[in-house]
């Protein structure tokens, strides 16, 4: 019956809402890549010798998060097919660039019984794992039909959807019957989990796998090719606002002219998160009346004379190697309601961070770093300039708290490998 009620409710929506759906299908690249795919009216040839692994990453943060798990999986498995599944277009694009030895990209399908079905029947997977939290009742009910165990890995549930949840906790529990195994991120988040649910008997706490991440070294040579492409001059401070949402580039445009009366040749590289909001952000930069680039263009732009306020960071999957360049960085998603991105990346180039108050996404990653004096919290802009400009001013402290946040990286590392424990111990020998 609850199936039943759930299953028409998203009935009435796909009706309601299908006029507006089928105008942004038609008018925007974002909703019109993958659609045919996440109906499973159209799907990629998947060339596999035998059933795959299936780990589900929404977007940009999953999927670097899995390519850890799915480094370790094709070490000890190496003939062991693994597709992903993202849902967002970014996720998808950034999957295909970064995880190489995957065995198939795809868009995760929309949760309607029919189409779940056939995309279970064409993946035949022999295990399903999503990544963080991924709740969809009716792909998990068909896994379970077809007897394919599906995991939660490196689970998490903000305490913002855990309200949301509880308020269906009579639907969830029957939802998370079908999880063999929840792979959580800290004990809150399995004491969440369980509240909501699922089985205490198949909850376990192995830790966050973001802190597992692996970027590669920069070797001089490349940090040198990219301070050259970039202009940076030696000494100069450079300040990387990273992943920021509409609302926050506005924030930081005033907080970076604060910083500029005291740093006159301080150095603003602003990487918005999404693609699409390209042209939105270089609009917004037009107007600022200060002097700005896009990165793909600066890249070859040998013509200008003036030095250049801002580079708008309009190229994917560079971020984090951009990072290591920064003086102070800022994450963005956190001085907005949106809840944050990764902190962790710039802590592997011993980068000082610098993030607002909105960080649900990374609750127990934003703990762990303030409670180490690994990072800064500020709760707006004001702080923010304020904390950046101590920063900069002080080099001995932007050391201390990159250090800091380094040896917490180093310190909570091991979450792959107790994940790929409970894994095997789950599905069995890959």
């Amino acid at each position: 019956m609850m199936y039943a009620i759930y299953n028409l409710m998203l009935l009435v929506l796909a009706v309601i809402l299908s006029p507006v759906i089928i105008v942004l299908v038609l008018s925007q690249h974002k909703y019109r890549t993958g659609f045919l795919e996440k109906c499973t009216l159209s799907y990629p040839i998947l060339q596999l010798h035998e059933r795959p692994l299936w780990i589900h990453a929404v977007s940009v943060g999953e999927v670097m998060a899995a390519a850890p798990l799915i480094r370790e999986i094709k070490r000890w498995y190496p003939r062991l097919p693994v597709i992903v599944s993202t849902i967002t277009v970014t996720g998808n694009l950034t999957a295909r660039r970064n995880l190489k030895k995957v065995d198939g990209v795809i868009f995760f399908p929309y949760d309607y019984p029919v189409i779940v079905k056939r995309c279970i029947k064409r993946i035949r997977p022999r295990a399903f794992i999503a990544l963080e939290t991924e709740i969809w009742p009716n792909m998990l009910r068909e896994l379970n039909r077809h007897g394919i165990p599906a995991m939660i890995v490196s689970g998490r549930i903000s305490e913002r959807s855990y309200k949301n949840y509880y308020l269906f906790r009579f639907f969830f529990r029957r939802v998370l019957a079908y999880v063999a195994c929840c792979c959580m991120q800290s004990e809150g988040d399995a004491q969440r989990i369980i509240a909501i649910g699922a089985d205490p008997t198949r909850v376990v706490v192995t830790g966050n796998v973001k802190f597992d991440l692996q970027i590669p070294p920069i070797s001089e040579h490349e940090h040198r090719r990219l301070r050259d492409e970039l202009k940076i001059q030696e000494q100069q401070p450079v300040i990387i606002a990273g992943s920021t949402h509409r609302g926050e580039e506005e924030l930081f445009l005033e907080i970076f002219k604060t910083v500029k009366q005291r740093f006159p040749d301080a150095l603003l590289i602003l990487a918005p998160r999404h693609p699409e909001r390209f042209d939105e952000v270089a609009t917004l930069l037009q107007r600022s009346g200060m002097h700005w680039h896009k990165r793909t263009l600066l890249a070859t732009h040998h013509a200008a004379t003036q030095p250049t306020d801002i580079i708008m960071l309009d190229t994917i999957g560079e971020l984090a190697k951009i990072y290591s360049l920064g003086t102070v960085i800022f994450i963005g998603g956190s001085l907005v309601p949106v809840g944050g991105h990764n902190v962790l990346e710039p802590g592997v180039f011993k980068k000082p961070v610098v993030f607002g108050p909105f960080m649900e996404n990374f609750a127990e990653i934003a703990r762990i770093l303030t409670e180490r004096h690994a990072a800064c919290q500020v709760q707006n802009k004001e702080e923010c300039a304020s904390q950046i400009l101590r920063l900069l001013e002080d080099p001995d402290l932007r050391a201390r708290i990159g250090n800091a946040a380094f040896r917490v990286i180093e310190e909570n590392t091991g979450a792959v490998a107790r994940s790929l424990a409970m894994i095997e111990k789950t599905v069995g020998k890959l």
